[in-house]
């Protein structure tokens, strides 16, 4: 590599991704905890085989990070204390909606029995190998070391972010243009609180991008291997990953143009990034389950979850052509709820000019704009949904700090002035959101608020949840529980998600008689159900038709408080808790739990 930065990281970048593939084999094991402290045993190791190269070029990085002016100084102390308020949200308990959904619920179940396939839960096949990181966190026995890896994907996405800008761009500018990424809400959400690790794409893909860049390295087979190792690792952490991959890949060709660097490209990325589609292949026979389960299950498709799913990821939507510019340059809106997800911000959409003007045909701006422009034009044909940018955002920044950088030389005075206003405008609308966003986390991680009460008003369904625990907590463990929640996370009792929307095995089509039921619950060890406040109005009338009848008899009733719709918009329902017990299942004949409600 050209510099002792970006030696450094991509070396961290291969590290990780090399971690995530031996904890994919870990898993077959019966004693993935075990094979976690192995694996810390051994990193320990490589830090200690490694430490004089290492530290050799780490104090060269420092020293070369001193800051230069007053300016410079003032965004030096500004980005610690950024930094420090993220990391104290990010111990603050978990409470993310899809963290508490399928992030951390489907790694933490791995952990407890063993690696297998949850198909009550259909999104824990969408779960890739940055989801390892989170196992690994969780088997060292800390939920607060798992939110930890997707803390250090942030910091390390924001140093290569500024390594990539420092190739073009004064320092002062790539510390603003860095601070900015820290303060962007989609950022401080996405490595605080939100507990999903599509922040480590980001990261991967800047490292691809510096790779590609390498002027000295171009064509020589240990650039086309290590590009296509982190274009793998790109893939493997999610299906959007793979449009990002390919187009990685066709800018690769298009540079290098040679069969032989392509070859080993492709080769790189299969050994990195294959394993989650071979997991779902052996699982399914759909290696991208359950999107082309039609083709591949046989018919034995569960019409209705995949028809939430899509709608939940967009395919389902419409776009229209207008909306493709915006959407490019991140400021597309999601209309029927915006969330932290969607808030990029506006700044790259106004720079958007500029950025044209400065364009050059070389490879540094091909390499970076390409990638960007072609992943964010697939994304828009297949989902529009903008926080699936995310993984270009650094590379959309560098080009921006370039286009300001650019402006400078040639002395448009206004333009840059302006630009350079608008950053520290956008800094500063970053800056007041994340002092309102982290006060609650902040102070629970702090001690001053108690993470009970903080999780019973934040985290969605944990009432719900607590009110579930009372209610079975003393139920043997052999004995499920169908619940219809969507955060399962901190239920600590055995259960199957009987939501159809989000649960594979909970078909509606197959679902539709007292009989059929009784059936399911008997074949999957159901003896309770749950139900809070309604059934999902797709399987409600035989489940209805079994309390009225008798098949299903309430032992409980409690009243919770959760959100309805949205939590940004912080409105509260009562909902009652009713749990109920299978009369007359073969393993629950004698499951009496409870005080019978008469």
């Amino acid at each position: 590599m050209e510099s002792n930065s970006e030696h450094l990281l991509v070396s961290l970048g291969i590290a990780l991704i090399a971690l995530e593939i031996v904890l994919f084999l870990v898993q077959f094991t019966t004693r993935i905890q075990s094979g976690c402290f192995v694996l810390v045993a051994l990193l320990c190791l490589a830090v200690v085989v490694e430490a004089r190269s290492f530290s050799r070029r780490f104090f060269r990085v420092i020293r070369q990070m001193a800051p230069q002016g007053r300016f410079s100084l003032r965004l030096f102390v500004l980005l610690p204390v950024v930094v420090l308020v993220e990391f104290l949200m990010t111990v603050a308990p978990l409470s993310g909606s899809d963290a508490l959904h399928y992030h951390f619920t489907t790694q933490r179940l791995i952990l407890e029995q063993g690696f297998h396939p949850i198909f009550s839960i259909t999104e824990s096949f969408l779960c890739g190998q940055s989801h390892l990181l989170i196992l690994f966190g969780l088997a060292l026995g800390s939920e607060k070391f798992a939110m930890g890896t997707i803390f250090l994907g942030g910091l390390l996405t924001s140093f290569a972010l500024a390594c990539l800008a420092a190739r073009y761009a004064p320092r002062g500018l790539v510390e603003a243009i860095t601070l900015l990424f820290l303060l962007t809400p989609v950022i401080f959400w996405q490595i605080s609180t939100s507990g999903t690790p599509d922040i480590w794409m980001a990261f991967f893909a800047t490292l691809a991008v510096m790779v590609l860049s390498q002027g000295k390295a171009a064509g020589r087979w240990k650039q086309a291997l290590l590009a296509g190792f982190l274009a793998g690792g790109i893939a493997g952490a999610k299906y959007t990953g793979c449009a990002l991959a390919v187009a990685l890949a066709l800018v690769f060709v298009l540079e290098i143009r040679s069969a032989l660097a392509t070859l080993l490209f492709l080769g790189g990325a299969l050994i990195s990034g294959a394993w989650p589609y071979l997991r779902n292949w052996v699982w399914t026979g759909d290696p991208v389950f359950p999107f082309y389960s039609r083709v591949f299950s046989h018919g034995d498709v569960n019409e209705y979850a995949l028809a939430n799913l899509t709608a939940a990821i967009g395919i389902s939507g419409s776009r229209h052509l207008p909306e493709l510019l915006p959407f490019l340059f991140f400021s597309g809106i999601q209309e029927n709820g915006p969330g932290f997800y969607d808030f990029f911000g506006p700044l790259l959409l106004a720079l958007a000019p500029l950025i044209l003007l400065a364009f050059r045909n070389t490879r540094e701006w091909r390499v970076h704009s390409f990638v960007w422009l072609l992943f964010a034009s697939c994304v828009f044909v297949s989902s529009g949904l903008s926080r699936y940018l995310l993984p270009v955002f650094p590379l959309a920044l560098s080009c921006a700090t370039t286009a300001i950088a650019y402006s400078e030389q040639r002395g448009w005075g206004a333009v840059s002035k302006l630009a350079n206003g608008s950053i520290a405008l956008m800094s500063l609308v970053g800056a007041v959101g994340l002092a309102l966003y982290s006060r609650a986390p902040v102070r629970t991680a702090l001690g001053i608020r108690d993470g009970l009460s903080y999780l019973a008003e934040r985290a969605p369904d944990y009432q719900i949840v607590e009110a579930i625990q009372q209610g079975l907590g003393g139920a043997p463990k052999s004995r499920k529980a169908l619940v219809f929640l969507r955060h399962l996370y901190y239920l600590d009792i055995p259960f199957v998600n009987g939501d159809p929307g989000s649960s594979w095995i909970v078909d509606p089509e197959r679902l539709q008689t007292p009989e059929q039921w009784k059936s399911f619950l008997g074949q999957n060890g159901i003896c309770y159900v749950v139900r809070s406040p309604n059934y999902p109005s797709a399987i409600a009338a035989a489940l209805l038709q079994m309390e009225n009848s008798g098949e299903l008899l309430p032992v409980s009733k409690t009243i919770a408080q959760t959100f309805r719709g949205m939590r940004i918009q912080e409105d509260r329902v009562d909902v009652q808790v009713v749990i109920l017990k299978v009369a007359q299942g073969p393993s629950c004949s004698d499951a009496t739990h409870g005080t019978k409600i008469p």
